[in-house]
């Protein structure tokens, strides 16, 4: 019988064989492979019985392989050492790997939390590329239909059926305004100057209303939106050419104060705080690649997180 053909019928059959043949000894074999002595003779007996030979004879210290056995050895040992390099886990090595990963965000996401672990990913993996693309806000499809292999989002429910996720940490809505902006002078921001303001709002799906507009609708209140727009970052830009007031996550807020002169003054409403998740499909968890990528992003952006909460609970508190 062929050994690949005695493989597809008793693969535990070759593994013994080997054992046998590297110790000449059935006492040995067993011990090895952890079974018992009349374990490993019965399989002894199976083998001779497929190969047709006796494999083995006894000799005074021990077992003596036959020609047959000996003309065995190495191409079983080859055989045993390719199945265990199909059947093991695959490996990843990010100092030689050439891999891309894709990875969907907002420009926000980007901005406050991906961009900072950008240098250390590249020095760990000088050649691993990193292609974002934008989050549309239907996680299950986006990654379902095989586009990105990550996503960084703040989920609108609970992660679905297929769909593995890990929270990055959680957040809440604050008010920006430039820093020369009228009622920046107000230690407190009143829900009466906050409604009377004119407001942008940023809207990446095209609705008419955010978190903020119905947190107000439950009190019957409504603000003065006389700019919507897709685009977190190109809001900041407005936000420091005009008087409009402009909500948006609080960790946000906090990385854009590095560049632009901004004020933050906490919302005149309560709306319930959110989360940051990291997200990807069933497909990918077990591939060793993408474990790498997760976890380095996921440790490298609650460190972000921690450090961007500490300054606005400074900001808001001073």
């Amino acid at each position: 019988m062929h050994l690949a053909e005695l493989a597809r019928h008793d693969l535990n059959a070759l593994v013994a064989l080997h054992a046998l043949l590297e110790t000449r000894s059935v006492s040995r074999a067993a011990e090895r492979l952890n079974l018992s002595q009349p374990a490993v003779s019965r399989t002894l007996g199976r083998l001779r019985e497929a190969f047709d030979d006796p494999l083995f004879v006894r000799v005074q210290r021990g077992l003596r392989p036959t020609a047959r056995a000996e003309a065995l050895q190495q191409p079983l040992a080859r055989l045993l050492q390719e199945l265990g390099a199909l059947l093991a886990p695959p490996e990843f090595f990010p100092a030689d790997s050439q891999r891309r990963f894709q990875l969907a965000t907002t420009d926000y996401g980007m901005h406050a939390f991906v961009a900072p672990q950008i240098a250390p990913l590249h020095r760990e993996a000088p050649s691993v590329r990193l292609d974002i693309q934008a989050y549309d806000g239907n996680v299950e499809q986006q990654l379902d239909e095989g586009g990105p292999e990550l996503a960084m989002c703040v989920p609108t429910a609970k992660v679905p059926t297929g769909v593995h996720g890990r929270e990055i940490g959680a957040d809440h809505f604050v008010c920006v305004m430039r820093k020369d902006h009228p009622l920046a002078i107000e230690a407190t921001l009143s829900l009466e100057s906050f409604l009377t303001a004119g407001h942008q709002l940023i809207s990446m799906g095209g609705d008419e209303r955010g978190a903020v507009d119905l947190a107000l609708a439950e009190q019957g209140l409504a603000r003065q939106v006389v700019l919507r727009q897709p685009h977190f970052l190109a809001a900041f830009s407005v936000t420091c050419h005009t008087d409009l007031l402009l909500c948006v996550p609080g960790c946000l807020a906090v990385s854009m104060l590095e560049q632009l002169p901004l004020t933050i003054r906490p919302l005149p409403i309560d709306i319930n705080s959110f989360s940051y998740w990291l997200v990807w499909h069933e497909r990918l968890h077990h591939d060793a690649g993408h474990s790498w990528l997760r976890q380095r992003l996921s440790a490298g952006i609650q460190v972000r997180h921690r450090e961007l909460t500490q300054r606005l609970r400074h900001l808001l508190d001073t």
